[in-house]
């Protein structure tokens, strides 16, 4: 990124020397903010994003959870600003920035003349924004919480442009390009992470299925149903289960509810306890057989 920077701010000097002073292209909302010199306030919102951010991963109870989603999701879109940061150099919009000058790879300077599109420290606030408005705590006080630091990004922001630190539209882009970035992360993450039972201890650091340890055996078993998961993490393999019944193994519970276990037990004829497991005393290895060699059926039936 810090190389990055430096090139567009060399290519954006190349500006300024061909047109002899310095230009500012025009701006809506620079008619309506006014100019103030305050560049240490958008450090500033910086740290006040992260204030609250630490604090919620710190109380979280999946705390890996949050802290992966968010590195991942500020590293794409940190990843995507690289790409657009040198591609198009603009006329910086801050008249007192300074020009990096020197060797690219070992220049480094704060907010540098060219540094633009788009808008870091924006990005900074909106998925910090991001982070309240998926894992704050779902009562009143979350609500209020996240309202606040939602607030507090569109201050920032509002700072960022006050300062000419960036043009609007670098600003807006970091509001667009954030939401998608956290958006495809959370995406990747279900189906080719947690789908596929990979890093579960991250997920689910407790049981599989379980958020919360607030959170009931019939919610964890839904979870578990949706993901298409056994208890111990491995996917929902019916031929996986037929096979281990057929040498009269153990079986692993299958991810459906208890109604239909219940239901289908008393199908088979043997009597649930109050666990909703089959009575030991009836002919378990038989009604495990016949169970899992129809949910093989059944299954390879709607997929063919």
């Amino acid at each position: 990124m810090n190389v990055m920077a430096n090139v567009a701010s060399q290519r954006s000097k190349l500006i300024e020397d061909q047109l002899g002073q310095r230009f500012t292209l025009p701006d809506v909302f620079f008619l309506f903010i006014g100019y103030v010199e305050l560049l240490w306030m958008t450090d500033m919102f910086d740290a006040l994003m992260f204030v609250p951010t630490a604090a919620l991963i710190i109380t979280h109870d999946r705390p890996w959870r949050v802290v992966s989603r968010l590195l991942l999701s500020w590293g794409l879109a940190s990843i995507i600003r690289i790409t657009t940061v040198a591609i198009t150099s603009v006329p910086d919009p801050r008249p007192s920035c300074e020009y990096a000058h020197g060797n690219v790879f070992s220049t480094f300077t704060l907010h540098r003349c060219g540094d633009a599109i788009y808008s870091g420290h924006t990005l900074i606030f909106v998925v910090c924004s991001l982070v309240w408005s998926s894992f704050a705590p779902r009562n009143w006080l979350g609500r209020i919480l996240t309202a606040f630091v939602y607030g507090l990004a569109i201050a920032g922001s509002l700072i960022v442009i006050a300062n000419r630190a960036h043009y609007t539209i670098d600003v807006l882009l970091a509001w667009y390009i954030a939401p998608g970035a956290w958006y495809i992360v959370a995406w990747f993450w279900f189906w080719h992470v947690t789908k596929k039972g990979r890093l579960l201890k991250i997920e689910f650091p407790v049981e599989v299925g379980r958020h919360r340890d607030s959170d009931s055996e019939e919610k964890c078993q839904r979870r578990r149903v949706e993901l298409g998961l056994m208890p111990d993490g491995t996917p929902y393999d019916p031929v996986a289960l037929y096979l281990r019944a057929l040498h009269g193994e153990p079986e692993l519970s299958p991810p459906v509810s208890a109604a239909r276990t219940t239901e289908k037990q008393e199908v088979d004829g043997a009597a649930p306890t109050a666990s909703g497991t089959p009575n030991p005393n009836d002919e378990c290895v038989l009604t495990i057989g016949e169970s899992s060699s129809q949910a093989f059926t059944e299954d390879f039936s709607a997929r063919h």
